[in-house]
């Protein structure tokens, strides 16, 4: 009947409706304040939700990864790092496979905001940033050029496939070293993915299992929050 084919036209179209009703990012999405919002990216069939941040530095910025408060285990899987986990309202890391397909879309910068725990906040911006597919171990394949006050502790790790625990591609068994999970060389300048250290400094004995971004306050001190972000260059 004219029903049923109606029924069926509305049905196969139903896909391809919801894919145009989703914005590739936050900034696209033109979101004003802080908030979760469903964006759609090539080459991922599913919408997924994002964290935007239109505070720290601007409006339009995509959060991949927070730390705040060390209620998220973030010493986790090669498989848990792919997908992704934590609550988008507090920790989380977005998950290496969106965030390849995200920054491989189109050219993107990257803001990375830290606070220590006397209230004192610097950053870490690059602009470009792009990882690569996981055959190639989402390898950190573009970083571009530095500019902020926290010291550039990312690019040691430029080119470096990222290492968990169960997946290190290091000689020296980074992941497993530094308690983390990270874009390891030899083995790091930054480990934002490391253990929580309530109080920020921490025992000689732990050097470098911290939140360590070196170049600002060194191998023994963890940051209160963390942050980073991502953003279509404009």
């Amino acid at each position: 009947s004219l029903k049923a084919e109606l029924a069926q036209l509305s049905a196969s179209f139903g896909p391809i409706a919801a894919r145009q009703g989703y914005a590739p990012s936050c900034l696209a999405a033109g979101i004003n304040e802080n908030g979760i919002q469903t964006i759609r990216v090539p080459g991922l069939e599913q919408p997924f939700d994002v964290a935007c941040d239109t505070r720290t530095a601007g409006a339009g910025w995509t959060v991949v990864q927070r730390r705040q408060d060390g209620s998220e285990n973030f010493y986790r899987s090669w498989a848990e790092y792919r997908a992704g986990f934590g609550n988008l309202s507090g920790e989380f890391f977005m998950g290496l496979q969106q965030l390849h397909y995200i920054t491989k879309a189109e050219p993107y910068e990257l803001y990375i905001h830290l606070e220590d725990f006397d209230g004192v906040t610097h950053y870490a911006k690059y602009d470009r940033f792009e990882l690569a597919n996981e055959t190639a171990g989402y390898a950190l394949e573009v970083l571009g050029k530095y500019t902020g006050d926290a010291g550039d502790s990312l690019k040691y790790h430029k080119g470096q496939p990222f290492s968990t625990f169960d997946n290190d591609k290091t000689a020296k068994r980074c992941a497993l070293t530094y308690v983390g999970a990270w874009w390891y060389n030899s083995c790091q300048h930054s480990n934002l993915n490391g253990q929580y250290v309530q109080g920020g400094s921490y025992e000689v004995k732990l050097t470098g299992r911290g939140i360590v971004w070196k170049s600002w306050r060194g191998y023994d001190y963890g940051y209160k929050f963390v942050q980073m972000m991502i953003r279509p260059r404009c």
